[in-house]
């Protein structure tokens, strides 16, 4: 940038951001000394060419130094260290570290202190008390430094994810040329270009052009705020002054308001189009300095918060049992320090080692407790999804959409770009009366332009090149016939328009941008790009640059008004002025809209003849006969407005901007697409005279490959797709039937299709009457899409729709899952929606569906396998160190450390790391009622639980009359043997579970056994080389058992196993594999009928003392016990805390009732309440109750209950 050399900037940053914060023009006045041509040669731009270009790094000019670049700094991912640190933080972790550091100086003093200790052969022992505390600080260090290198990496790959989802490209003028470039390069004195749905990348000053701002999410204030160029605004705010010096920006002086041309970054353009000059970028700006200010917290999804509330009040329970535990060992350790007990000969140090061997124990079952596993996997399943989905096209803006898609019923589509390739070309149609058609395939070629240029007059093609070249916010790439070597250059990519700040968003980042400018044409909309493609081909267009630069070529002066294409009117237009005094417009649009305008036609001579009801009837059927071929019909029309002295005419003025004409006023109602006027009926007034058609166009779209069988995986899945467009009723149909949205059986039924119109006129009960078969919305308006998504939300349906333009926020935010075009959709779209569509591209919401459900199980699975190893390792520790006569638990706390290891951090990885299967798709989705835990989950963690205590408490309890028959009393190494064994099959169980657990119960909801034997229902190991994950991790921790066991010695309290030992221990690890098989078996429904669920559910009751509670619980929370939906599926409440209550106490309306005297009354009345709910609730509120059992004994888990989707609050998002 030569102009930064010799170019000294008197301007502070603090200076130009007074500008915005507050709005305000006195402080313009005073920065550039009421000169609007000082707001150029002080920031040394110019409003027509930029800033100049130079082949220098922008990062060493003098611009760059003083104001910066836009960049706003990202919050740094935590370090490695910081994140170690603060996983050190945990209270259990701190507890056990002192225990080890207060162990290891009481095994120091016993071993270095005391006498040496010989045995009965007068051998001396090695005393080796030091090693335990050595041990357990080395697990827990471990256990830290793995659980923060998941964090971290999670930290970099959300930080990545970030850093792409804020990059977006803008156009902006340099060197007199339009270049596309990323919103971060931006820089003070840059003159972008913006149009409607635009979100305002810096703050800027308007210089040009007109727009309505929303700046609600800045200011608040939800009034649309109108915007003019700096010039007019300053030259009114100084007549306004002129009565009331004081006043400013959104200040009224006689009922006339000061007009605003300060564009705030952040803020989004509803309307119109501009041309703006940076004034502040990067932190400098009004809303980086709010980022800035903001503490931006880690974002929480639905499902971690209810896995937080989850594992938290887990955390309670297993804090209880490690209290109870500790007291039960605490007091028969001072109950055998008195004279003649056992511990009485001790050495203080020796009994100071046994009380922290107690507390170690106590501590190490709250470490094991505590699922901290179960937010990590919720983490690094999103982590993992969202990296792969950004691969297959899709960029998550929202975390929760990731686990809402798993859920989804429906899809709303958009047609353009999303089920089509977005490649369009102008085939077929006819200018005047000629008829012309690119897509004949008969083998003989025509030369349409030589057609054009024999048959049709010079004047109609004039016509028709002007509305299709000047009537356009698409541009020419130059860049597409440059060198390569050129495009090393970010600023060597001139693309020229006649209106630099009318370019559609054409791409979500710079480098896609890029790419793709070197391959196309024109850029910008691709209807527009296939027109100009057209008239470059077959209307003698050469060069668009130097047409729009001197539009002279066609006999126009000047463009009086651009009328931006909008998806609500379905048509754009441009007011010009001709060299003789003639005003003309020029329109395109929706061809059958247009035509119901038209009272006149060319002929291919040029001339203008009134339409008659047989060349109306002709056209309209040649509109079908093109809808009809999957073409997208558009009309080519002008009208002229010949002896007007000043534009626009007076009936058609813009009450809010009398310089402008009303677009409504010009066309008539933009949204009304019933009962249009024909031509006759039009109004003839001087100004008015109604439309001179030109042409008609076909333009092809092909379907995008694989998106009939996208469309059919979803059908396939559950989930109905409907296609939403703005095309005609029978384009869209044709579409939708080749794409599969439509099937024969659907075409059938009239109510399959149907147009925007007729869709909004119908009442709420008709509209969920026939969206159950409405497959093609057509002729849609964004309104009707909002409406269409939020029936289909109160139908139970959770949804996902896609949007490109301003107007699709409002549906992509009522959404459950909102998804943005990242190459045709606007910047207000994709700041609502959920995801962004990087390829526009159907098959990519498929991907998000995969992906949804993927995390949905993922989460499945590692509760399955966490719980079952919860409840097995607490019950195993509590009931061995209470039946143990010196208080020691058959797991040691290094044994347990190395326990949590696997079943927290190593499990998390390897479940939440798994990929979509092929089967994924094959079941139907849950809707709303998805639920957290179904029966068939808590049938395997019940069942897989009671096979790992039985076979531990047989070895453990039974194991010396197994291993040694002939002994009476064991010696301490065949003991220690024992306890090895137990251990070492407890690993294996888990090992084994792992690997049932990697595949859900495919086969809920099947009620017949022999439905339920099939492959992908009971075959573990399906598809189990595919997650190199979960291989490498089932490897490590199989290896590292092994070498445990081998050289674990001391540290592990590991003694050298036998071979009937090991054989053992593998042949009891591998029943995991039978029994979980035999458990998928079992139907759930046999599970429900045979479980004595009023049993348990009244020595809960009783047992926790529910009936002390206070009355004052809500009404709410005392609905039924265990309620149940109609496919017996359980479901965990978020707020574990109130699951626990609905199952163990009611809320009690006397207070008789309440008192510790009447536990019984009040269980009598509880009982009843529960009852009343129905039938339902007793014959199927079994399974959730039985985890209570573990949880009184172990404190593994607590209360799950059963909630009622009935009350769910459709309009919230789904998990």
């Amino acid at each position: 940038m030569a102009e930064d050399t010799h170019h000294s900037f008197g301007l502070r940053p603090d200076q130009l951001a007074e500008l915005h914060d507050p709005k305000s023009l006195a402080a313009f006045a005073n920065i550039f000394d009421n000169d609007v041509d000082n707001l150029y040669t002080r920031l040394g731009t110019d409003p027509t060419q930029g800033l100049s270009v130079q082949d220098e790094d922008i990062s060493q000019t003098a611009r760059f130094q003083m104001y910066g670049d836009n960049r706003i700094p990202q919050r740094k991912p935590k370090p490695f260290w910081r994140l170690a640190w603060e996983a050190f933080h945990d209270q259990t972790m701190i507890l056990l570290s002192v225990a080890a550091v207060v162990s290891f100086a009481l095994g120091l003093y016993e071993t270095l202190g005391q006498p040496p200790e010989y045995d009965n052969e007068g051998k001396k022992i090695t005393k080796v008390e030091w090693v335990e505390g050595v041990a357990i600080m080395i697990a827990v260090l471990v256990v830290i430094l793995v659980g923060s290198a998941n964090d971290y990496q999670k930290e970099q790959q959300f930080a990545r994810l970030n850093a792409k989802k804020s990059d977006r490209s803008i156009v902006v003028l340099r060197g007199g040329d339009e270049h596309l470039i990323s919103i971060h390069d931006l820089l003070v004195g840059d003159v972008i270009s913006l149009q409607t749905g635009e979100v305002v990348p810096a703050d800027c000053v308007l210089v040009d052009g007109s727009c309505a701002c929303d700046e609600s999410a800045l200011t608040g204030e939800t009034e649309t705020i109108k915007k003019v160029p700096i010039d007019a605004a300053f030259a009114r705010y100084k007549q306004l002054t002129q009565d009331d010096a004081a006043v400013d920006i959104g200040g009224r002086v006689k009922d006339q308001k000061v007009p605003d041309p300060m564009l705030i970054s952040g803020s989004k353009l509803l309307s119109g189009l501009g041309r703006a000059v940076v004034t502040s970028v990067g932190v400098n700006s009004v809303h980086g300095r709010t980022l800035m200010a903001l503490k931006v917290e880690a974002e929480s999804t639905p499902l971690q918060e209810r896995l937080d509330g989850l594992a938290n009040s887990i955390s309670v329970y297993g804090s209880v049992a490690a209290l109870i535990l500790f007291i039960v060992l605490f007091c028969r350790f001072l109950s055998n320090l008195p004279a003649g007990k056992k511990l009485h000969h001790l050495t203080p140090a020796q009994k100071g080692s046994k009380f922290m061997s107690i507390f170690i124990t106590a501590v190490t079952v709250i470490v094991v407790a505590v699922p901290e596993g179960l937010p990590l996997a919720v983490t690094l399943a999103l982590a993992f999804a969202t990296t792969r989905m950004t691969k297959d096209g899709n960029l998550v803006r929202v975390l929760r959409a990731c686990e809402t898609m798993g859920s989804a019923t429906a899809v709303c589509s958009d047609k353009t770009g999303t089920l089509t390739e977005n490649r369009m070309t102008v085939v077929k149609g006819f200018l005047g009366s000629t008829c012309f058609d690119e897509g004949d395939v008969s083998g003989s070629h025509v030369d349409v332009e030589e057609v054009f240029r024999r048959e049709c007059a010079e004047i109609l093609r004039k016509d028709v090149l002007s509305n299709i070249a000047l009537n356009s916010t698409a541009f020419e790439n130059k860049q597409s016939n440059t060198e390569a070597s050129a495009n090393e250059n970010p600023f060597h990519k001139p693309k020229k328009s006649l209106f630099p700040w009318s370019q559609n968003n054409v791409s979500s980042s710079p480098t896609e941008s890029n790419d793709m400018a070197q391959k196309e044409q024109f850029i910008g909309s691709k209807t527009e790009t296939a027109l100009l493609s057209f008239a470059s081909k077959n209307l003698g267009m050469s060069d668009l640059h130097s047409l729009r630069d001197h539009p002279q070529q066609l006999e126009i002066t000047k463009i009086v008004q651009v009328i931006p294409f909008e998806s609500s009117r379905k048509w754009g237009g441009i007011i010009v002025r001709y060299e003789d005094g003639l005003h003309r417009l020029y329109i395109k649009g929706a061809a059958e809209l247009i035509l119901r305008r038209c009272r006149q036609k060319r002929t291919s001579s040029g001339d203008s003849s009134l339409i008659t009801a047989e060349e109306y009837e002709k056209n309209s059927q040649a509109i079908t006969n093109l809808a009809a071929g999957a073409l997208r019909a558009i009309s080519l029309a002008h009208q002229d407005f010949p002896d007007l002295s000043n534009w626009p005419p007076t009936e058609l003025r813009d009450a809010a901007d009398p310089s402008l004409v009303a677009p409504d006023l010009l066309f008539g109602d933009p949204l009304s697409f019933d009962d249009l006027p024909v031509a006759s009926e039009l109004t003839k007034t001087s100004s008015n005279k109604g439309l001179t058609l030109d042409g008609i166009v076909g333009i092809q779209d092909p379907l995008r490959k694989g998106v009939k069988e996208s469309v059919e995986q979803c059908q396939k899945a559950g989930v109905t797709v409907r296609m939403v467009t703005g095309d005609n009723i029978l384009t869209a149909t044709a579409i939708a039937k080749n794409c599969s949205i439509l099937t024969p059986e659907d075409s059938e039924d009239p109510e399959s299709a149907m147009e925007g119109p007729r869709f909004r006129k119908l009442s709420q009960k008709e509209r969920i009457r026939i969206l159950p078969k409405l497959k093609v919305l057509a002729r849609s308006s964004p309104e009707d899409k909002r409406v269409l998504v939020e029936t289909l939300k109160k139908m139970g349906d959770v949804v996902g729709v896609t949007g490109d333009g301003t107007n699709d926020a409002p549906a992509l935010k009522l959404a459950d899952v909102g998804f943005s075009m990242g190459i045709a959709g606007t910047e207000v779209a994709r700041e609502a929606s959920d995801i962004i569509l990087m390829t526009d591209d159907f098959t990519a919401i498929v991907n998000a569906i995969k992906w949804g459900r993927c995390v949905s199980t993922s989460i499945k699975k590692f509760i399955q396998f966490q719980l079952t190893v919860n409840i097995t390792a607490v019950v195993l520790t509590f009931v061995s160190a209470v039946a143990s006569s010196d208080e020691s638990s058959v797991l040691t706390a290094v044994q347990l450390l190395w326990v949590n290891l696997i079943m927290d951090t190593l499990a998390a990885l390897a479940l939440a790391t798994d990929k979509p299967d092929e089967h994924i798709l094959e079941r139907k989705p849950k809707g709303r009622e998805a639920v957290l835990i179904a029966v068939s989950t808590w049938k395997m963690i019940l069942g897989q639980s009671a096979l790992q205590l039985i076979v531990t408490f047989t070895l453990h309890f039974a194991g010396p009359q197994i291993f040694f028959p002939h002994k009476t009393v064991l010696t301490g190494h065949e003991q220690q043997q024992l306890n090895a064994m137990t251990f070492n099959t407890f690993v294996w169980l888990q090992f084994f579970k792992l690997i049932v657990t990697r595949k859900l119960d495919e086969a809920d909801g099947i009620s017949s056994v022999r439905a339920r034997v099939t492959n992908s229902n009971l075959n573990f190991f399906q598809d189990l080389c595919r997650n190199y994950y979960f291989l490498t991790i089932i490897v490590f921790i199989g290896g590292f058992q092994v070498l445990i066991m081998f050289v674990g010695g001391a540290a592990f309290s590991i003694a050298r196993q036998t071979g009937p030992m090991w054989a053992t221990a593998i042949i009891c690890g591998l029943l995991a594999l039978p029994v979980g098989l035999m458990i998928r078996i079992i139907p759930d429904e046999w599970v429900l009928k045979v479980f004595p669920v009023r049993f348990v559910n009244a020595a809960l009751y009783i047992i926790g003392f529910k009936f002390l509670k206070s009355s004052h619980r809500k009404a709410e929370d005392e609905e039924s016990l265990l309620h149940q939906d109609n496919d017996a599926t359980l479901v965990s409440s978020s707020a574990f805390e109130r699951a626990k209550n609905e199952m163990t106490c009611a809320k009690e309306n006397d207070e008789g009732e309440g008192s510790i005297l009447n536990p019984i009354l009040a269980f009598k009345k509880w009982r009843r309440g529960s009852s009343s709910a129905g039938s339902e609730v007793e014959d199927r509120s079994y399974i959730a109750s039985v985890t209570m059992v573990p949880t009184l004994v172990g404190g593994a888990v607590g209360g799950f209950s059963h909630i009622s989707m009935k009350d769910s609050d459709p309009s919230k998002k789904s998990a």
